[in-house]
């Protein structure tokens, strides 16, 4: 897994959130740089905490339920604060919709306080190496 040990450069939200770029770079002394955009389509949900210094340690695939019953008491404040894109009236409705739309969820984990969890269609890695898509695309 090439994106371990990767520091966040940046992250980008675009086309009104429906589209996330991670922007990583691995640049230690004595080493090679790389760097690496993962980029997710098609998102319905994400959130990330503590940005700031984040060295990643994992990005993988998790159950949509699971991830749904950890932030489902989240999620209708969110919709009440922000919108949440395709919120129906309960927890197990917005689940079956997202599930029926095909979407997959991810975690994003690193050693320095910084998590977060993108619920999208697709991830693909853009960069030389390729075994990281291989990796996200279980």
């Amino acid at each position: 897994m090439r994106y371990h040990d990767f520091h966040l450069r940046e992250y980008r939200v675009s086309d009104f959130g429906k589209h996330i770029t991670l922007h990583l770079v691995y640049d230690y002394a004595g080493r090679p740089k790389e760097e690496s955009q993962i980029e997710f389509a098609d998102v319905a949900l994400y959130n990330f905490t503590h940005t700031g210094g984040a060295i990643i340690t994992d990005i993988g695939e998790t159950s949509l339920n699971d991830l749904l019953s950890e932030v489902g008491e989240s999620l209708s404040a969110w919709n009440q604060q922000h919108g949440v894109t395709g919120w129906s009236d309960t927890l197990e409705n917005y689940r079956k919709g997202l599930e029926s739309a095909g979407h997959k969820a991810w975690r994003v984990v690193s050693s320095v306080g910084f998590y977060g969890f993108i619920v999208a269609r697709s991830v693909h890695q853009d960069a030389p190496n390729k075994s990281l898509e291989r990796t996200l695309d279980r």
